[in-house]
């Protein structure tokens, strides 16, 4: 949202992005906290069996980038149309984009190793801190983008460039490595279990 021509809507997509966040865990949390998760408990298995289904649609998406880089398709490499649509559309698009943000998948895990864990102090307030964290990160960024203009108008126009590069295969490489990761925690939850 900062790279685009309207980087305005970048607070929106934050506010959108972290109510998502905390909403995503919270109903995580509520539908799945009274369950016991000790490591032979059913839940456990079927939190397990999520973060593997999680991982192998990952894969799939991660398939599906890796097939349409320009490398591949014989396509220069032009900027996304998500990211022109980005410079004209109002603020409401921007938060809406926020909340259905990829986070999806990272929220679910991230509830389902806190319901784990069996936290003392409750998941929702590890969940809570979780997403006031990430959320502070990007803050930062959106506040360095409109204190410096001129130096972030640098950084976030090579951002620009290579993201209209390498869109695909940076999609490919994240998905696959978060489905390896998600996918290996499933199994190795069972297998202990």
């Amino acid at each position: 949202m900062l790279a685009s021509d309207r980087p305005s809507n970048a607070v929106a997509w934050l506010a959108g992005w972290s109510l998502s966040t905390f909403g995503t865990a919270a109903i995580i949390v509520l539908f799945l906290g009274g369950f016991d998760f000790s490591k032979a408990g059913t839940p456990s298995n079927a939190a397990c069996g999520a973060q593997i289904a999680i991982g192998v649609l990952l894969i799939v998406a991660a398939a599906r980038f890796w097939r349409r880089r320009p490398a591949r398709t014989g396509k220069l490499p032009e900027e996304p149309k998500w990211m022109k649509r980005i410079g004209t559309m109002r603020p409401i698009w921007a938060f809406l984009i926020g909340a259905f943000w990829i986070n999806t998948a990272l929220v679910v895990a991230a509830a389902i190793d806190a319901l784990r864990a069996e936290l003392p102090s409750g998941s929702l307030a590890v969940l809570a801190l979780f997403t006031l964290v990430t959320a502070s990160v990007q803050g930062a960024l959106i506040l360095y983008a409109y204190l410096a203009p001129a130096r972030a108008a640098v950084g976030l126009g090579r951002i620009r460039e290579w993201i209209a590069r390498n869109q695909e295969v940076a999609l490919a490489v994240i998905a696959a490595v978060l489905a390896v990761w998600l996918a290996a925690k499933g199994v190795h939850g069972l297998r202990s279990g």
